[in-house]
């Protein structure tokens, strides 16, 4: 089996399902026998970034500077 063939097949299992979520990841991940890289990308690509944005970003980014006086 090539290097990324269980990544492949662990993704077209994972799009055969309608609700994607954390659980399911983790069992693509162990059905297919993937290393831990590969798990970390699956978790990252179908769990946290698909998630909604919240209403205030972690970094703050959305906030004003301190020193804006725009109001």
């Amino acid at each position: 089996m090539s290097e990324h063939e269980s990544l492949r097949k662990a993704i077209a299992w994972i799009v055969e399902h309608t609700t994607i979520d954390e659980h399911l990841v983790n069992e693509a991940s162990r059905r297919f026998d993937l290393s831990p890289l590969d798990d970390a990308f699956l978790q990252q690509y179908f769990v946290e970034l698909q998630q909604p944005k919240s209403q205030t970003s972690p970094d703050n980014t959305d906030r004003k500077p301190e020193n804006d006086q725009s109001d």
